[in-house]
């Protein structure tokens, strides 16, 4: 009795071309791009919730918040948005 095998088959796919190694190298300095601006973002939120409060104080202390309330309620949800961005910051890292 006569065995055939089969001839052993590769399991790569020729017809998908790999993507060369600048895209690979984009995608990393855009990565990295992206990490960069986040986190300065969240330096500059977390660091202005430290003088909102006190700007906020002043309008209420100087009777802005009788003549444009609206100031002092965009102040208001500005630090929320602020407190809420600059959270997760850490000035080590």
């Amino acid at each position: 009795m006569v065995e055939i095998r089969d001839p052993v088959m590769s399991t790569a796919d020729p017809s998908i071309p790999r993507p060369p190694a600048v895209a690979s190298s984009l995608q990393a300095l855009l990565a990295t791009v992206v990490a960069t601006v986040v986190s300065v973002f969240r330096g500059v939120a977390f660091w202005a919730t430290i003088p909102l409060p006190l700007v906020i104080a002043g309008t209420l202390a100087t009777d802005i918040v009788a003549t444009d309330p609206l100031l002092v309620g965009a102040l208001v949800a500005l630090n929320v948005v602020c407190v809420a961005l600059g959270h997760n910051y850490s000035p080590n890292a």
